[in-house]
């Protein structure tokens, strides 16, 4: 119990007698006071004269019907409503604390995150709240934000390109890591390493990925002149990076789907770009007061986790 003394050992206050104290200042009555913290009149009144022996100061008096509080007693009501504010708020931090270590999380991610930042997830939950069942499903994001919308999970893991993800309506997106997209060419199609423009590509064949990676192309080329020449089209990361190296076709990959996949064909490079292009990752919920603890210890959690070793930079 938290206790603010003065000099004198014997002056001193805990924080039910604070929390009385405010009472009395917003109600004006012991028996409202009372009401209002489940407490009788007299256990009130009680606590009230133990206090001013303690202090040897008054801290009430007579007003009319009602009571008011003395210089004192407006003083440590005034410095009390802070101290129990405190109090209130560690104490519902550590309720947050217990509900996080139990219950079930429902995560849905992109396919390279489940080869890379789910697992990540998992060891930090196998240490922090090994009690938490994470249940698992794997969507590109416009599938997965509307399972999220649908209530079917509680939190998606998704990617977006150009930093403006279509949302479901009362959600928000937590951007955790940025990472870099680089073109990924067979060895006649690839400069050596030296970084590339994308224009230099126009007239070659693509492959394209996912809706929002095949977005993202047409709109980098776009800007780049020319509208890409589509000729294949995968969402398998191993196979696109196959078909790359075996000429014919280049592609666009960011750098977790790089990570993801393992090994890039020795026949093959993985170009960057000038200028570089990127996408963000990040944690998608629903934006409500009542969000659940194992909403907040999947961000606090993934948030911790260090994606330097797949080339991702956190977001400041």
């Amino acid at each position: 119990m938290t206790t603010l003394r003065n000099a004198d050992p014997l002056g001193s206050i805990d924080s039910t007698e604070l929390r009385i104290l405010h009472a009395l200042a917003t109600t004006g009555s012991l028996t409202a006071a009372a009401a209002s913290l489940g407490l009788s009149q007299p256990a009130v009144s009680q606590r009230i004269k133990r206090v001013e022996t303690r202090l040897a100061v008054p801290l009430i008096e007579r007003s009319g019907r009602g009571i008011r509080l003395t210089p004192a007693g407006r003083i440590l009501a005034d410095h009390g409503r802070t101290v129990v504010a405190e109090i209130d708020a560690a104490l519902a931090a550590i309720d947050d604390l217990r509900g996080e270590r139990a219950g079930t999380l429902r995560l849905v991610g992109f396919p390279s995150a489940s080869a890379t930042l789910v697992p990540a997830l998992m060891r930090e939950l196998a240490v922090e709240a090994p009690d938490v069942a994470l249940q698992y499903r794997e969507a590109e994001p416009p599938a997965a934000t509307a399972m999220l919308r649908d209530g079917e999970v509680d939190c998606a893991l998704i990617f977006d390109y150009e930093g403006a993800a279509e949302l479901p309506a009362g959600s928000a997106f937590l951007p955790l890591w940025r990472e870099e997209v680089r073109l990924v060419a067979s060895d006649e199609r690839a400069p050596g390493d030296a970084d590339v423009k994308l224009g230099e590509f126009a007239s070659d064949h693509w492959i394209a990925g996912c809706e929002k990676c095949r977005g993202h192309l047409l709109s980098a080329a776009g800007e780049a002149g020319f509208e890409p020449d589509i000729i294949q089209e995968t969402d398998n990361v191993p196979a696109m990076l196959a078909m790359a190296a075996a000429g014919g076709a280049v592609a666009l990959v960011p750098g977790l789907a790089l990570a993801a996949a393992r090994t890039l064909p020795d026949d093959a490079h993985a170009l960057r770009l000038d200028p570089p292009r990127y996408r963000t990752i990040g944690i998608v919920s629903m934006a409500t007061a009542n969000e659940s603890p194992q909403v907040r210890l999947a961000k606090r959690l993934l948030a911790s986790v260090d994606g330097s070793c797949w080339g991702l930079e956190p977001v400041a």
